[in-house]
C-alpha cells in the first residue's frame, strides 16, 4: 500500500464511501418499495372486504327471497290441499329438487376426476411387486436378477 499523492489508500477510501452510499441508497429504495406495496395491498384488502360484505348481504337477501318463495308455494297449494298436506308437498318438491341437483352435481364431479384405467392399475401393481421382489432379493444377499 503506497501513500504518495493519489495513492491506493485514498482510492480505497473513496471506493468504500461509494459502496456505502450505494448500499444506503439501495436500502432506502427497497424500504420505499416495500412500504408502497404494503399500502397498495392494504387498500386492495379494504376494497375486497367491502366487496365481501356486499356479497354476504346479497346472500342474506337471497336466502330471504327463498324463504318467501317457500311461503308462496305453500299458500298456493293451500288453495287445493289442507295446510299440513300443502306444507308436506312443498317440502317434497324442494327436497326432490335438491336431491336431483345434488346427484347431478355429484355425477359431474365424478366424471371430472381422473380415473385410472385398468392398464395403469396393472402397471402400478407390477411396479410395486418388482420393488418388493428387489427388496427381498437385496435382503437375502443375492444379487438382483435382470
Amino acid at each position: 500500500m503506497t501513500t504518495d499523492s493519489g495513492g491506493t489508500a485514498g482510492s480505497e477510501g473513496a471506493t468504500a464511501d461509494l459502496l456505502r452510499a450505494l448500499t444506503d441508497d439501495l436500502t432506502t429504495l427497497v424500504r420505499q418499495e416495500v412500504a408502497r406495496t404494503r399500502d397498495e395491498l392494504t387498500g386492495k384488502a379494504r376494497q375486497a372486504g367491502r366487496g365481501g360484505a356486499m356479497l354476504a348481504g346479497a346472500g342474506l337477501l337471497g336466502m330471504l327471497a327463498t324463504g318467501t318463495s317457500v311461503v308462496l308455494v305453500v299458500r298456493l297449494l293451500d288453495r287445493f290441499l289442507p295446510p299440513r298436506t300443502s306444507a308436506f308437498v312443498a317440502t317434497l318438491l324442494y327436497g326432490g329438487g335438491a336431491a336431483a341437483l345434488g346427484m347431478a352435481g355429484w355425477n359431474e364431479v365424478r366424471r371430472s376426476l381422473p380415473s385410472a384405467s385398468d392398464d395403469v392399475v396393472a402397471g402400478v401393481r407390477q411396479d410395486v411387486q418388482a420393488v418388493r421382489d428387489g427388496a427381498s432379493d437385496g435382503a437375502s444377499g443375492e444379487p438382483p436378477q435382470a
